[in-house]
C-alpha cells in the first residue's frame, strides 16, 4: 500500500468522502477502500483464503508492505546504503531508523492532508480529524519491517537472529490485520 493507499483509507473513513457515511469494516472492505484488495478473495465473511504458494513470512510482509509508505521504505534503504559500514553498526545507522520512524507518521499525515485538501475539503488540522490508527500502524509496520532487515542495525544485539525478526514480522502484521478494523470509526470531518 502506498501513501495514497493509506490516505485512501483514511479518507474512506470521513463521513464526507465517498461513499457517504459508510465506514468500511472488516479487511476486505479496508483493503478495497484503500484501493489495495488482499491477494485472495475471501472465503467467508471475515476469512480469507491464504495465496497459493506464499509463506507465512512472505504473507506479513506484504501486510507490513501494506502499512507503511513506500516512499518512506524506499528512502529508509537508500539512506541506510549510503551510511552503513561493512560488519559495522554506527550512530548514523540509529539516526536513519529513528529519524524515518519519526517521518513514517507525518509522511502518512501529509499525504491524507494533501488529499483531503485536493477533494476542497478543510485541513484535517484538529488532533480529532487525524488518521491516527494509519499513523500508529504505518510507524509500528516500519519498526517490524526495519527490524528484519538483513543489515539492521538492531544486528548489534546478542539476542537479535533473523529468526526473531521473522517472529517480530510474522506477530506485527498479525495484530495489525487484527486490529484494523476495531479502529475504523468514522473520523471528524473539520
Amino acid at each position: 500500500m502506498s501513501i495514497n493507499a493509506l490516505a485512501n483509507a483514511a479518507a474512506a473513513r470521513r463521513p464526507d468522502f465517498f461513499p457517504l457515511n459508510e465506514t468500511p469494516k472488516g479487511l476486505w472492505e479496508i483493503a478495497r477502500a484503500a484501493e489495495t484488495p488482499p491477494a485472495a478473495e475471501p472465503q467467508a465473511p471475515g476469512g480469507e483464503a491464504p495465496q497459493p504458494g506464499s509463506t507465512q513470512i512472505d504473507t506479513a510482509l506484504h501486510v507490513l508492505f501494506g502499512y507503511i509508505p513506500t516512499e518512506v521504505l524506499t528512502l529508509y534503504v537508500a539512506v541506510l546504503a549510503a551510511v552503513q559500514q561493512p560488519n559495522k553498526v554506527t550512530s548514523a545507522d540509529w539516526i536513519a531508523f529513528w529519524s524515518f520512524l519519526v517521518a513514517t507518521p507525518i509522511v502518512v499525515w501529509l499525504v491524507y492532508g494533501a488529499k483531503v485538501k485536493a477533494a476542497n475539503k478543510p485541513l484535517p488540522l484538529a488532533f480529532g480529524t487525524w488518521p491516527l490508527w494509519e499513523m500508529l500502524a504505518a510507524a509500528v509496520a516500519y519498526c517490524a519491517w526495519a527490524f528484519a532487515l538483513p543489515n539492521t542495525p538492531f544486528g548489534e544485539y546478542s539476542w537479535y537472529s533473523s529468526g526473531l525478526s521473522g517472529v517480530a514480522v510474522l506477530v506485527a502484521s498479525t495484530f495489525l490485520g487484527l486490529l484494523g478494523p476495531f479502529f475504523q470509526n468514522p473520523l471528524k470531518a473539520t
